[in-house]
């Protein structure tokens, strides 16, 4: 198994929250249909009677693409000793739901996934093309962007290019702030020898991340870099 996935059970835990919460908002978006649908059809106007029209279509995939997502979600989750028959299943499923309702929220969670399946498998160079795909088309999907970028951060390193995860990791924290891109900065900075940048994101860390190990991590670098310094004379 890589280590990709399995880099800090903070990061994991901070990355699952986040899907669960964007899949409790399609929920919430989907609960107010019939609400949206009213208020359509009480305008004339012919553009937002078009508008409306598109919008009923969007929520419509959403609803059926939602049930299949939550189930190539459960068969990714099921088990953390998942075999390579386990992951291959999610990975279909989760193919199915983004080839049929590519322009939904959960199309979009579902090519997120894809990716990471494919890091399970080893299949990295086709998990790189899937990100890069992700980034590409989804563009507008803020933290999820994020998500990808921070994938791409951790993928490049395994592969041995740096500068291509500093870029990544640069990328996320840009689009989702101080997080785990943060934490990862630093650490490749402190590795590469660059203290003064490593010490800049080891600050964000402990300021921003106040409560996770990484704060707890950062404040003992921070520390650390502080007594290293020279003494100017």
């Amino acid at each position: 198994m890589l280590k990709i996935r399995k880099k800090g059970q903070d990061a994991k835990t901070h990355q699952e929250q986040g899907i669960v919460t964007i899949l409790n908002k399609v929920s919430e978006v989907l609960s107010d249909y019939r609400k949206q649908f009213i208020v359509v059809a009480s305008i004339a106007a012919a553009l937002c009677v078009i508008a409306g029209g598109y919008s009923l279509v969007r929520s419509a995939d959403e609803r059926k693409a939602s049930p299949l997502l939550a189930a190539a979600y459960e068969s990714y989750t099921r088990s953390p000793g998942m075999s390579a028959a386990d992951t291959t299943k999610a990975l279909e499923l989760f193919r199915n739901v983004q080839k049929k309702y590519s322009g939904t929220m959960s199309g979009a969670i579902a090519q997120y996934y894809i990716g990471n399946c494919l890091v399970e498998l080893g299949r990295l160079d086709e998990a790189l093309k899937e990100y890069q795909f992700f980034v590409a088309k989804y563009s507008g999907e803020k933290y999820l962007l994020a998500l990808a970028y921070q994938r791409l951060g951790y993928l490049y390193g395994t592969l041995g290019r740096q500068a291509d995860a500093v870029k990544a990791f640069e990328q996320s924290e840009a689009l989702g702030g101080p997080g785990v891109a943060t934490v990862e900065l630093a650490r490749i900075y402190e590795s590469s020898g660059n203290i003064t940048e490593s010490q800049k994101k080891f600050k964000i860390v402990q300021e921003k991340l106040g409560g996770t190990n990484w704060s707890v991590e950062a404040m003992g670098k921070v520390q650390k870099i502080e007594t290293q310094k020279p003494v100017v004379k």
